[in-house]
């Protein structure tokens, strides 16, 4: 089986791929926008490659997640081999062809050329490229969650942060209380809404409105 060494230039909003046959010779050179229908019309032409060349296509990329995403997870889906190169690597390597300057086309071509000669510059001591492995779908599950529940902590932290502008805004004192009092300080704050009633109150009488709304809050509770 012929191997065929392929290579992603990611972008946010296209990817530019290359591949290259066991001679050197190009048998794609593309650019890729960011869509799933020509995610799945390329990748229909790779498999016709590697069955008309009886072979079959391994990719490099730098930096997966990020912009690779959905790109990456719907090659390793199909069967196909990816690998992330190292950027100090590729940043040597490029040193060797001074002649190609950096650009999407270039680079594409670049980590091509690199996964070509992966048995010769791999090595134990000296990792090039790294195997990018198919995630199972408990740890994807995970990732989406753990992603979720961070933009949910940022989002907190934005509210909190405008709630507390806005309350220096019409009452500095109230901010003496301390962030523990939020929550009480929220709970009075959906009672009375309107915040032009709190600018002429004072903290000992906003104490006192907050006490009270506690303590009947817990009387009506179950």
């Amino acid at each position: 089986m012929k191997r065929l060494s392929g290579g992603i230039d990611i972008g946010s909003a296209f990817h530019h791929v290359t591949i290259l046959n066991e001679e050197g010779n190009v048998l794609y050179n593309k650019k890729i926008s960011h869509t799933l229908n020509e995610f799945t019309e390329d990748i229909k032409l790779f498999k016709k490659i590697e069955k008309k060349e009886k072979g079959e296509i391994s990719f490099a990329l730098e930096g997966k997640n990020g912009y690779s995403r959905p790109f990456d997870r719907i090659l390793l889906n199909q069967g196909f081999a990816l690998y992330n190169v190292d950027n100090l690597k590729l940043k040597r390597f490029r040193q060797a062809f001074a002649g190609e300057w950096k650009d999407d086309k270039r680079d594409a071509l670049m980590f091509s050329k690199m996964l070509k000669l992966k048995k010769h510059i791999n090595s134990k001591r000296e990792k090039v490229f790294i195997k990018i492995e198919r995630p199972s779908p408990v740890t994807e599950s995970l990732k989406l969650l753990s992603r979720h529940q961070q933009t949910l902590i940022d989002e907190r932290v934005r509210l909190t942060n405008r709630l507390g502008k806005k309350l220096l805004e019409v009452c500095p004192e109230i901010l003496k209380l301390g962030k523990v009092k939020y929550k009480k300080i929220i709970t009075i704050l959906v009672k009375y809404p309107d915040f032009s009633k709190y600018k002429k109150i004072m903290l000992k009488s906003l104490l006192k409105a907050i006490i009270n709304s506690i303590g009947n809050a817990r009387e009506n509770s179950p």
